[in-house]
């Protein structure tokens, strides 16, 4: 019996497996990786090099942090490396005030992605971090260390994109610069603004995470908030005010 339509078949599934490869070669070469694409991608990666994490400044080791720990939690970097790094010595060096304090606030926050014997190690005096900065139980002299009621919950520590702080420091600027715009339309002549201004100064206040002094602008652009709301770090540092004049 002839084979009718056997060949037209064999034809037709040809031809069917042609498209199918154009329509994959069409695909491949329409994906193109956009811009923000591979900002995205270079924002989410989360490098756990010993040389690219320790060099960090210690304010940049504190972001670095919050991005590792969120990417640990999506499944993206697994624990055992990040604690190697977090219990390493190098990273905690150089660590003082606010910065420590959030440092330490962090993983008090996010123990539960490691395992119950390096919370322990993370919770206890053998951690320095710990011993230096976490809060204390204060214990009647009668009182047993072992009945101190546990640690209050650390508070939620939130590290604002650096483009945002960014964004805030030259919307602070040009606001400066309108202000003293407009100064500079009253009928007061030129020596009377010069002196005024002059009088007026610059206010720095001591920044305990490095020990240096900072004007408002400094403070946004590294913790975030504005002038009529400057970050918490600017009003603690209150007593340590003084009005820089040239």
């Amino acid at each position: 019996t002839p084979d009718w339509g056997k060949d037209e078949e064999k034809n037709n599934k040809g031809k069917a497996d042609e498209w199918a490869i154009a329509g994959e070669v069409t695909s491949r070469r329409q994906h193109k990786v956009s811009k923000a694409d591979i900002a995205q991608a270079k924002e989410e990666y989360i490098s756990l090099d010993w040389d690219d994490v320790f060099p960090k400044k210690p304010k940049e080791r504190l972001r670095w942090l919050y991005k590792a720990f969120q990417a640990a939690k999506e499944g993206r970097v697994k624990a055992r490396p990040l604690f190697d790094i977090v219990a390493h010595r190098k990273f905690i060096e150089g660590l003082k005030g606010s910065v420590a304090t959030d440092t330490l606030n962090l993983i008090r926050g996010n123990l539960t992605i490691f395992s119950a014997k390096q919370q322990k190690q993370l919770t206890s005096d053998n951690f320095e971090l710990f011993r230096k900065y976490a809060p204390i139980n204060v214990l009647d002299s009668d009182d047993d260390e072992a009945d101190a009621p546990p640690l209050p919950p650390p508070p939620p520590v939130v590290i604002e994109p650096k483009d945002k702080k960014r964004k805030a420091a030259e919307y602070e600027k040009e606001k400066a610069a309108r202000e003293e715009e407009d100064e500079g339309h009253s009928d007061e002549d030129m020596e009377t603004k010069r002196q005024r201004i002059l009088a007026k100064g610059v206010e720095r206040r001591v920044d305990p995470a490095d020990g240096q002094a900072y004007t408002i602008t400094d403070f946004i652009s590294e913790y975030g908030g504005t002038v009529d709301r400057p970050p918490l770090e600017w009003t603690n540092a209150r007593h340590t005010s003084f009005f820089f004049k040239s």
